[in-house]
């Protein structure tokens, strides 16, 4: 076997575990949620995320992208542990997640930096149809402020996903999978927002449809970085 097919059989062997333990790890959570077990939901909860962070970093080439991407991922994982660990470390985990999002647009204006008007205004669009129902709707209070800080930052992200769709120089793969991560990330946050301060969602299966599109999303970004210059 030459030197290049044992690389992509190893490449290929790390990214089978990566995804066995990521999918182990998942389900462990879920069944932590469903028998609301505290202590395996908190051990599990950050693995699948990692586990992305870690498949970026084994990418051969690394640039700008990569890095920013495993940065977003990492702070992620962060906001995983503060939201899941008690309403006290609320506001933290948004700040995590927050920052996350700062990484992703850091990778999305890494190699596309055109406007795109249309999209921004679909992207801010949705942002400012979202934030007028939490703030007339719902009860905010001294969440007002962060709340939208944290819809112009990821409305922000989802802007710059979309306007990596269709540029010459950009991968088809990396640029369709980056958005389609990018909306259903913002999906799953819109669920957590809308459950929390606007109306008390059909429970278990809206915190199931929370982190299951969360971590679809999280995947397409990761994915986005495969391909990505």
């Amino acid at each position: 076997m030459s030197e290049t097919n044992q690389a992509g059989a190893l490449k290929s062997r790390q990214s089978n575990i990566l995804f066995i333990v990521g999918l182990v790890a998942a389900a462990l959570f879920i069944v932590g949620h469903a028998l609301d077990l505290y202590w395996l939901r908190m051990v599990v909860k950050p693995i699948p995320v990692l586990l992305m962070a870690v498949w970026v970093y084994l990418l051969p080439g690394k640039k700008t992208y990569q890095w920013a991407i495993i940065t977003g991922l990492l702070l992620s994982m962060l906001g995983d542990i503060l939201l899941e660990a008690s309403s006290a470390t609320f506001i933290f985990g948004l700040v995590a997640f927050l920052l996350g999002h700062v990484a992703y647009i850091v990778a999305f204006t890494r190699d596309s930096r055109q406007l795109f008007p249309w999209r921004a205004l679909l992207a801010y669009g949705y942002g400012i149809i979202i934030f007028i129902l939490f703030a007339t709707k719902g009860d905010l209070g001294d969440m007002m402020i962060p709340i939208l800080l944290y819809v112009i930052i990821i409305t922000t992200m989802l802007w710059r996903a979309a306007s990596r769709v269709g540029v010459a120089a950009i991968s088809a793969f990396s640029a369709k999978a980056g958005l389609i991560g990018a909306i259903l990330f913002t999906f799953s946050d819109t669920l957590i927002a809308m459950n929390m301060f606007v109306w008390a969602l059909p429970q278990p299966w809206t915190r199931f449809t929370i982190i299951i599109t969360y971590w679809l999303g999280q995947l397409g970004i990761m994915l986005s970085a495969r391909q990505a210059e």
